[in-house]
């Protein structure tokens, strides 16, 4: 067992857990830019900040749980995997 994958988030008042199953694969290349860039996005569309930490957290997962197998190494996550899938 790998543990959860757990984010945290301090919004100057309190801290939040964002905590799914973590997913056992080397396919996470990315994980990090995506998930600022969506949340930010969050942000931009209006969305609180939990709101949008929230939203990025479900999108980077299923991002990782939909990535592509390439090679050797660290592959890629699928960022369109809600409309693509590699199977």
């Amino acid at each position: 067992d790998v543990g959860p994958a757990t984010d945290v988030l301090f919004d100057g008042e309190e801290f939040r857990l964002f905590t799914t199953r973590r997913i056992d694969t080397p396919n996470t290349h990315g994980t990090g830019c995506t998930f600022a860039s969506a949340t930010a996005a969050g942000l931009a569309k209006g969305k609180s900040i939990r709101e949008s930490v929230s939203a990025a957290k479900g999108y980077v997962t299923g991002a990782i749980r939909n990535n592509f197998q390439m090679g050797s190494g660290h592959g890629p996550l699928n960022h369109f995997y809600e409309y693509w899938t590699s199977d």
